[in-house]
């Protein structure tokens, strides 16, 4: 495995993971940090660190779940003020309370990748998630086309529970008058607590054959987006790329023309046993305030930090 750590002036990552807390208001069955006994964050130390970096990244504000820090809209307004993007990662309960969003939004919050597991469906959060809870997830995406967020979506989909996700996120999008999003799929990662093996995990290709299928895009078009890079100074990942539903928008800005599409193969079926080995993309700010890569640094720490 090719770990090492870097000195916030050295960070060379597109994206930065910053766990500001290991506490939660769920308890799902796919979770790469399940411990919950790591202190928060100390927001101040996070915020001389990055404003070391050398260069604008963007920073994506994680949990467990952030939005049990009742400071979040402060951290927010903070990240804002060092110039650097930032994209909060939620499971959504909170934002389901619309004065909660608004607030979020008067932060300078305005980018949400929300967790839907189970889309609109009841019973598949309960065999994702542990809780039924579609109706709190689906105010959460009102909310947040509401107060004009950019959004995305993110959908872990579970062999055997929700394969039919992709066609319902787009209907359920519509219902709600979004439209412009980044709709996330990825497969289970075998990291921290998790359902599925890499054995009875839906591959890279079946991802995109799930998608062909149930957005009416030809699998020669996947495969032509899979060779572009998700970043324009990177090199194309193997493991994850990004296409538009609408070729008209291929020349135009992500999050603001139409639907995109993100395909992740988070399966661990590898030699270092992690998603995405040597990424250069997605760094992840380390207890010690150092930046090291993502899931390198959460494979060495799994069950910890």
């Amino acid at each position: 495995m090719n770990y090492y750590e870097l000195e916030p002036e050295n960070n060379h990552f597109h994206d930065v993971i910053i766990d500001v807390t290991h506490q939660c208001n769920m308890n799902c069955k796919n979770c790469y940090i399940p411990n919950r006994d790591i202190p928060d964050m100390d927001i101040d130390k996070m915020l001389d660190a990055i404003a070391k970096f050398p260069k604008r990244c963007n920073i994506r504000i994680i949990g467990a779940e952030p939005t049990v820090r009742n400071d979040l809209p402060e951290i927010c307004s903070a990240i804002k003020a060092s110039g650097h993007r930032q994209i909060l990662l939620t499971n959504g309960l909170r934002l389901g309370n619309n004065n909660y969003a608004k607030k979020l939004r008067a932060s300078g919050c305005n980018h949400v990748y929300l967790s839907l597991n189970g889309v609109d469906n009841d019973d598949w959060y309960e065999e994702i998630d542990e809780l039924r809870c579609a109706q709190r997830k689906l105010q959460a995406l009102d909310n947040l086309q509401k107060n004009k967020f950019i959004i995305q979506t993110g959908t872990i989909i579970v062999q055997g529970v929700n394969e039919n996700a992709p066609e319902r996120l787009l209907a359920t999008l519509k219902r709600y008058d979004v439209h412009n999003a980044v709709i996330r799929i990825k497969n289970v990662g075998q990291l921290g607590r998790h359902m599925n093996g890499v054995e009875d995990n839906i591959k890279m290709e079946g991802l995109m054959q799930l998608c062909s299928d149930q957005m009416n895009v030809s699998m020669d078009y996947l495969r032509e987006w899979r060779k572009k890079p998700i970043v324009d100074t990177l090199d194309p990942e193997l493991n994850s790329f990004m296409f538009p539903l609408d070729p008209a928008s291929a020349d135009k800005p992500i999050n603001r023309s139409g639907i995109w599409v993100k395909i992740a193969n988070w399966d661990t079926e590898n030699e270092e046993q992690i998603p995405s080995p040597n990424s250069e993309r997605r760094g992840r700010l380390t207890e010690d305030f150092k930046v090291a890569p993502f899931f390198e640094h959460v494979k060495m720490n799994e069950g910890g930090y």
